[in-house]
């Protein structure tokens, strides 16, 4: 069985093993999900984060991206966002 393969800042790594992220502005993750061939582009993972094209044409006006991570940087970049803890949520309530 193939496998496809992601090369992730010079990492290459099976992209069932990554996550795509939804994240505002300040690069806070709203959003996750597990990368696999129906969510193979970060158009195609941005629809199922955000089906209306009008509401996703209006989040990258805004600053709103999706990037695809591996485990490690999931767990050090969009973890503690989830987990209330992350740099970006401290900054907006100072």
């Amino acid at each position: 069985m193939s496998r496809l393969l992601v090369e992730i800042d010079g990492e290459t790594v099976p992209l069932s093993d990554c996550f795509w992220i939804r994240a505002n502005a300040a690069g806070c993750a709203y959003s996750s999900m597990w990368a696999g061939p129906s969510t193979a582009s970060a158009d195609l993972a941005y629809r199922e984060f955000v089906p209306l094209k009008r509401d996703r044409d209006r989040e990258t006006r805004q600053g709103w991206t999706v990037r695809l991570l591996t485990p490690t940087q999931w767990r050090q970049q969009a973890a503690p966002c989830f987990n209330g803890k992350c740099e970006h949520r401290k900054a907006a309530s100072a």
